[in-house]
């Protein structure tokens, strides 16, 4: 009985997810005109405060209430949180979004590695421009318990994979081509982790494909050739 109550409980149980987003710097990258690019810019960055970007995109998303919204200490410029309502079957989700001075991206690396490490979330999630491309990826000692990590980034199977696979992490979400790390691919996760839990990998993918399809209007088969299929 009270093995079938605990099941229940965590069935039940709110799923916490931390996603780090560096923002946008139009000197390293063709991030567009403007504040798109200017790397501190929360209302306007690409990855921020665009019309696609994380914070504007899931702002304006039923189901989602934001419950608080705080300045960050450098390099951090912005923590949001937010909570999706749980609809039938579902799970509350529970997210923190947090804004990294795009120029602070090797911060923003730093503190994601860290997240996935010491298991600040049940999943912790990249989005914004894969640093590994430019910089080596870090040594990395086996971690205890580590948490379930998605990298929403530019070819991060080639890149992120091996460190995150050093860490003993389980990747749930990889790209194996170019990409746009946009806000439309965070509504799409936090749905599909509220439906099936943060450790469900095709069923993400899935998710992942169908929102790159519509908002980048590809067709599917196109789409599915940007998401790594993960055994």
């Amino acid at each position: 009985m009270l093995a079938a109550a605990l099941a229940l409980a965590l069935a039940a149980a709110p799923i916490d997810v931390l996603v780090v987003v560096p923002l946008c710097d139009g000197a390293k990258l063709a991030c567009g005109n403007g504040a798109l690019g200017d790397p501190r810019s929360l209302d306007g960055n690409l990855y921020w405060g665009a019309r696609f970007g994380a914070e504007r995109f899931l702002k304006g998303r039923s189901g989602i209430t934001v419950t608080s919204s705080t300045p960050g200490a450098t390099p951090v410029l912005r923590e949001l949180r937010l909570v999706r309502r749980a609809d039938k079957g579902e799970r509350e989700v529970r997210a923190t979004l947090v804004a990294f001075d795009g120029e602070r991206i090797d911060d923003a690396l730093a503190y994601f590695l860290d997240a996935v490490r010491m298991r600040r979330a049940d999943l912790v999630v990249w989005a914004g421009h894969d640093r590994l491309m430019d910089v080596a990826a870090p040594e990395l000692a086996r971690a205890d318990r580590p948490a379930s990590a998605a990298v929403l980034a530019c070819e991060s199977e080639r890149y992120f994979g091996p460190p995150l696979d050093a860490m003993g992490a389980r990747a749930v979400a990889l790209t194996r081509s170019f990409m746009a790390p946009e806000g439309y691919l965070l509504d799409a996760l936090l749905t599909s982790v509220a439906r099936n839990g943060p450790d469900e990998r095709e069923l993400l993918r899935q998710a992942l494909i169908g929102a790159y399809a519509r908002w980048q209007k590809i067709s599917t088969t196109s789409a599915a050739t940007v998401f790594s299929r993960l055994e």
